[in-house]
């Protein structure tokens, strides 16, 4: 992604303002009209004092009393003047309530464009660029950098918009009473915008150094909260609280830094208005001695160089906002433009009709292109056929089924659904037709209903029903206080392990996908109901391309086709009867699991020592057990996992 420089990201932040060009319009409007009737009001004022010192210099006064003064013929054109005054006043209060009313919609308006972008965005970039940004970060991006962003555009804007106005007026005001006066109060400018610009080189790194933190605290907040079960197991509670007072004392040295910065600019700025002020006034003292300005103009002038001296602080103020927007920017363009990490041809049809046959010609793949997770995967697997997937941890195997729904692209090969390359197809077709059942389960806090039809939210009652069913989940939704209407606790914390996996299965059922993945889906569930899902499952599975992930031989050995996948590598493919007759990872496995360890002999005494990893090592005991053993589908018995610990 291109780095772009400051004057890029301002255009490139100035394009929020496309969506609420019009209400942007409407506020500059009222804007003008507010300023205007200001400046109009100054200058009645100016002309009322006026006509009161000439009243009073004429001879009439209100020593009769001041209504009878303010009545008298003489007085007739102050009356005129001051009712002109008293109507700017009250105009000049609707024009401001219509600009604070038009410059609140506004800004709701641009946050909720700049945050349906943000949130479009996450939704599509893929999942290699989630695997670079955090959830912290993503998170901060989409609330602080966003209303930074935000206020800038507003405050850009708008109130760049009223100091121009406001200068502009009343320096046009000035240059008809003394042209000097109004080269003189123009001195300031020149010295402020050095100043400034030599300011934001300094702050900017200040700024960015800061939010780097808040994205710190925020990703140790979010990971805590998510893994709050974790942290009380271990009972590190006082170890995180370290962790985030570290964190949060960080942030506070970065702040308090740039806060400094801040404190030593905005003295200096006020010195120069003050200077300029006092100066200005100086002026004004002299002509005034000398006649040259009348008590109106003065009172005109004061109220014009407070204004203008008023307004030109602001853009301190606006400076400060430039300096974190111009950081929150570059951070949100990391965002809203970042290409896909798998992108979609312009051109991409929809996946065409077909029973499922996936093919995967001699792929390649690695999150890192220089370390390559899949090397070489070359298989065709027919429309309808159960594929196991077996092999030691961190072979890849998820990593491959990942690639068919193009979750990333592989560096060499290619993928291809029923004879299509699926890097051809549009995404929202592919992954319509491809249901995953992930081993770490994702609920919504939504109705248990909600969450099964997550994939086809129009789907019937009935239909929701009978997945459940199958899925073995209908019986414990039924026993919940609302039944399929329940809602769950944030990630279907209220349930067991067990119990959102099903609920995940019946999910997959639901969306009716032509190839369906299950990435040992059937872990967090016991034996038994892993038992009833499995047969449920033959009628789920019968007419669609099922993958399997799974440890269980109980579970592999019914696919049509065995993989094992060893360093990234297909090392053996067969059924289960043709791998147990070859030596290799797969008979090895499945020796562990039906047999027991092959372990040296232990002299144990069994009757005195009833554990079941001891009589497992016994050598008696285990020949024992293989004479006496039922068929797997009759009796299941312990199965163990490769790293020796029963899963039963």
């Amino acid at each position: 992604m291109p780095t772009l420089a400051n004057p890029q990201l301002l255009r490139w932040m100035f394009r929020f303002l496309r969506p609420v060009i019009g209400l942007a319009l409407i506020c500059c409007f009222w804007l003008s009209a507010a300023v205007g009737t200001e400046i109009l009001a100054s200058k009645q004022a100016g002309q009322t004092v006026n006509q009161i010192k000439a009243l009073h210099t004429g001879g009439t006064t209100a020593a009769d009393g001041f209504w009878v003064w303010i009545r008298s013929a003489e007085a007739s054109g102050l009356r005129h003047t001051i009712l002109t005054l008293g109507g700017l006043v009250l105009l000049l209060t609707a024009l401001r309530y219509l600009r604070v009313t038009a410059e609140m919609r506004m800004s709701m308006n641009m946050v909720y464009y700049i945050r349906e972008a943000v949130y479009d965005k996450i939704q599509r970039v893929g999942f290699g660029f989630h695997d670079v940004i955090s959830s912290g970060q993503l998170i901060n991006r989409a609330l602080s950098d966003l209303q930074n962003v935000r206020a800038f555009i507003q405050t850009a804007v708008l109130a760049t918009l009223e100091i121009v106005l406001t200068v502009g007026g009343y320096m046009t005001l000035i240059l008809f009473i003394n042209p000097w006066l109004a080269v003189l109060s123009l001195v300031p400018l020149p010295i402020w915008t050095w100043y400034i610009l030599r300011f934001g080189k300094r702050i900017q790194p200040a700024v960015k150094s800061q939010m780097e933190a808040e994205d710190k605290n925020v990703s140790i907040l979010t990971e805590n909260i998510a893994g709050v079960h974790v942290v009380k197991a271990f009972a590190t509670e006082q170890k995180e609280i370290k962790k985030f007072n570290d964190s949060c004392d960080e942030y506070y040295t970065r702040v308090v830094k740039r806060i400094r910065m801040f404190a030593n600019f905005q003295p200096v700025v006020r010195s120069i208005a003050m200077a300029s002020h006092l100066t200005l006034f100086f002026a004004v003292a002299v002509l005034v001695i000398h006649n040259k300005l009348s008590a109106g103009d003065f009172l005109i002038l004061g109220t014009a160089m407070g204004s203008i001296l008023g307004k030109l602080q602001q853009v301190a103020a606006i400076n400060e906002q430039y300096q974190n927007a111009i950081v929150s920017a570059r951070r949100l363009y990391e965002v809203l433009a970042a290409q896909p990490t798998v992108p979609e041809k312009p051109d991409a049809k929809p996946l065409p009709p077909g029973n499922g046959t996936v093919t995967f010609d001699h792929v390649s793949f690695g999150y890192d292109a220089a370390r390559p997770v899949i090397k070489d995967a070359n298989f065709t697997v027919n429309g309808g056929s159960v594929v196991a997937i077996v092999g030691p941890t961190g072979s890849g195997k998820s990593t491959l089924v990942n690639l068919i729904a193009r979750f990333y692209d592989p560096q060499d090969g290619r993928i291809l659904i029923d004879g299509m390359d699926i890097r051809d197809t549009s995404l929202s077709s592919l992954r319509k037709q491809v249901a995953f059942v992930f081993q770490e389960t994702y609920l919504f806090s939504q109705t248990v209903r909600d969450n099964i039809s997550y994939g086809r939210p129009g789907v019937t009652d009935g239909e929701v029903e009978a997945a459940a069913r199958l899925a073995q989940a209908h019986d414990f939704i039924s026993e919940l206080p609302k039944g399929y209407k329940t809602i769950l606790a944030e990630r279907g914390s209220s349930l067991s392990g067990g119990q959102k996996q099903r609920l995940a299965i019946a999910r997959a059922i639901v969306f009716n996908p032509r190839v369906l993945v299950l990435d040992d889906a059937t872990a967090a569930v016991d034996p038994e109901t892993e038992d009833l899902i499995r047969r449920a499952m033959k009628f789920v599975m019968y007419g669609r391309t099922t993958f399997i992930i799974a440890h269980r031989i109980s579970t592999v050995k019914r696919a049509d086709l065995v993989l094992v996948i060893e360093g990234g590598r297909i090392t053996q493919m067969g059924t289960h009867d043709q791998l147990m007759e070859r030596d290799g990872h797969y008979r090895h496995i499945a020796a562990v699991q039906l047999y027991g360890d092959d372990e040296e002999p232990t002299k144990v005494d069994v009757s005195s020592s009833p554990s079941h990893m001891k009589r497992s090592g016994d050598q008696q005991t285990v020949e024992a057990a293989k004479l006496g053993a039922k068929p797997i589908e009759q009796t299941p018995a312990p199965v163990m996992e490769q790293s020796g610990e029963s899963t039963v």
